[in-house]
């Protein structure tokens, strides 16, 4: 029979560093919270080696007493909590009192520090865990923690390290996240010897731009909505600028670095609308929560946390972010790239050198959504035709008399011509617009399929032949038991078949040519999502694909007025940049930058 003893507080606290002291940047993280917590206004690191043979720590908080020194290296010994109360509404980074312990088991450390009621400093030792007694030691102010020779006693645990410069790395992370959500305190790193960073007090957009750079600063748009419960700063990266990589995602909870997925999940869906396919948004955002509202005690190394109304936080992100993506003048932010500069097109469609700017906070007050001057949603004049022709340019004519229009009057400008028959060919006062007439169609079609859905007036059309479509058994009772949401959006059914289905009225803006597919897509959106998600969560997921199969498709050609027309629209759609994949809609070159292409003046 095995005998149960209790382990020794060595021991004990070696299997607590092996939670909190993943890394040499775990020890940075934990030291320089702990002066963070004390008041420092002045933080200076040093580190040897990525933080394997030595990481210090000097700050010019209030230090700590003599007597109390030995204390701080003892487990469960805090300064930061006192009961049950306390837990329930943490405001300071560390609480656990666990930390300093844990470290100090695995490693040779010291603690100096001289608190200001004392004559002078005192210093403490603790070699794997064996504590010294204080000793005096020359110290001006604050606190000093030294950390060498990281899991010198545990080698099986130093094995798993990597190299100093990747480790470096993982402690410069910590310093980003540490400074990001402090700006009011300065900050300074060595390694090896040598200066890698210093920051001086200063404002939250400051200590971002110099922390993580001005090209991401000036890409992104800042927000700010709230109340003193519950607040939302920071910059979220603007449309357009959007990456692969997933670098860059910075969200604080009450000043903490966190990573929760309510939060992640909010921001990536007020960005549904005009993120495209596999990209990601950078983010710097600061959530402030009165402290009773959220669980910080979650986990040992204090990187997640739980709300108690997960679902009300949710739905505030998004539309704190939804919000500001809907009201911003995105041209104002953009930054003007050359149009011609490595053959890399502008994500900027206007760009800082225009003098008109796009107003994109059209209300949504359309009884009935129109588009180009017709009673459909989405639908082009007779003119309109396809055509299979060679694509070329076309509609040249109004050039010349384009000079005679006053194009301050219209952001977008007006139409000369249309190309490849794809993209359309405009002038604005400050130089050429080309649009992708797919794109910037399925985003009006698509905003207003969305303002048409709350009104739940979608155009449908009787068809005089019923379209019989052959579908899944399980598709066939999709159908019968969402009648009324089909209906909703357009779609009118009969049975016909034990496999078929007769579609008797389709939305007026869709073409029969393309109604079979898009029924079936429609159907599947139902079948993955259900018929109250699509309608509450994903109503825009079945929008899209709507808008998707009702935009203006390439080798159509458009008169010059179906193309103004397109133009007018998209200046009071929001969104318009970007089609609801997130693919841009247009881009701008400005005269000047055709003159330097052509060496105009040289």
């Amino acid at each position: 029979m095995s005998i149960i003893r209790s382990l020794p507080d060595v021991l004990i606290s070696q299997i607590a560093a092996g939670e909190v002291v993943e890394r040499p940047a775990s020890v940075l993280k934990e030291l320089v919270e702990n002066s963070v917590d004390s008041g420092a206004t002045e933080i200076s690191i040093s580190i040897v080696d990525g933080g394997m043979r030595e990481i210090r720590v000097a700050d010019n908080g209030p230090g700590i007493p003599q007597q109390q020194l030995p204390l701080a290296l003892s487990r469960h010994a805090t300064s930061k909590i006192q009961g049950l109360e306390d837990l329930e509404s943490i405001q300071s980074l560390g609480f656990r009192g666990e930390a300093l312990a844990s470290i100090a088991s695995v490693s040779q450390l010291t603690l100096a520090s001289r608190h200001g009621g004392e004559a002078h400093s005192w210093k403490i030792n603790a070699d794997g865990g064996n504590v010294s007694e204080p000793i005096p030691c020359a110290l001006d102010k604050g606190t000093v923690v030294t950390v060498k020779n990281l899991y010198f006693n545990t080698p099986a645990r130093k094995k798993f390290l990597k190299s100093p410069n990747t480790e470096y790395g993982h402690c410069d992370e910590v310093y980003k996240h540490i400074a990001l959500a402090n700006p009011h305190v300065r900050f300074s790193i060595m390694h090896n010897g040598k200066p890698k960073r210093r920051a001086q007090a200063t404002s939250i957009e400051m200590r971002v731009t110099e922390t993580l750079g001005s090209s991401l600063t000036e890409a992104s748009i800042w927000i700010d909505e709230g109340s003193a419960e519950l607040s939302l700063s920071g910059f979220v990266q603007q449309p357009g600028y959007e990456t692969t990589k997933k670098d860059n995602q910075y969200l604080f909870v009450n000043g903490r670095f966190v990573r929760d997925r309510v939060i992640s999940h909010a921001i990536r869906q007020a960005f549904n609308d005009v993120l495209h396919h596999g990209k990601s948004v950078s983010h710097i955002l600061f959530l402030q929560i009165n402290p009773k509202l959220v669980d910080v005690n979650v986990h040992p190394r204090k990187t997640e946390v739980r709300f108690h109304e997960s679902q009300a936080i949710h739905q505030f992100i998004f539309h704190a972010i939804e919000k500001k993506l809907s009201s911003i003048d995105m041209h104002a932010n953009k930054v003007t790239h050359s149009f011609f500069q490595n053959a890399n097109i502008s994500p900027s469609p206007l760009g800082a050198s225009s003098q008109s700017n796009l107003n994109l906070s059209s209300a949504r007050n359309l009884t009935r959504p129109q588009v180009f001057g017709t009673s459909e949603i989405g639908g082009f004049s007779e003119i309109a035709r396809d055509s299979t022709e060679e694509r070329n340019i076309t509609d040249l004519s109004n050039w010349n008399a384009f000079e005679e229009t006053n194009t301050s009057e219209h952001a977008l400008g007006f139409a000369l011509a249309q190309l490849s028959g794809a993209y359309v060919l405009a002038q604005n006062q400050s130089g050429l617009i080309i649009v992708d007439m797919h794109a910037a169609h399925e985003r009006i079609v698509y905003e207003q399929l969305k303002t048409a859905l709350d009104l739940e007036s979608i155009p449908k059309q009787t068809l005089l032949i019923p379209i019989d479509i052959r579908l899944e058994l399980i598709q066939i009772e999709v159908v019968h038991e969402n009648e009324a949401l089909l209906n909703t959006l357009g779609f009118e059914f009969s049975s016909s078949g034990p496999e078929n289905i007769a579609l008797r009225a389709i939305p007026s803006f869709i073409g029969t040519d393309k109604v079979t597919g898009l029924v079936e897509n429609v159907i599947k959106d139902i079948v993955h999502y259900g018929s109250t998600r699509v309608l509450q969560e994903h109503r825009n997921e079945v929008l899209s694909t709507l808008a998707c199969h009702s935009a203006v498709r390439a080798n159509r050609k458009l008169t010059i007025e179906e193309m103004n027309n397109l133009l007018r629209e998209m200046e009071k759609t929001e969104r318009s940049d970007h089609c609801n994949h997130g693919r841009p809609t247009w881009f701008h070159i400005s005269l000047s930058e055709l003159d330097t292409r052509f060496m105009r003046g040289q």
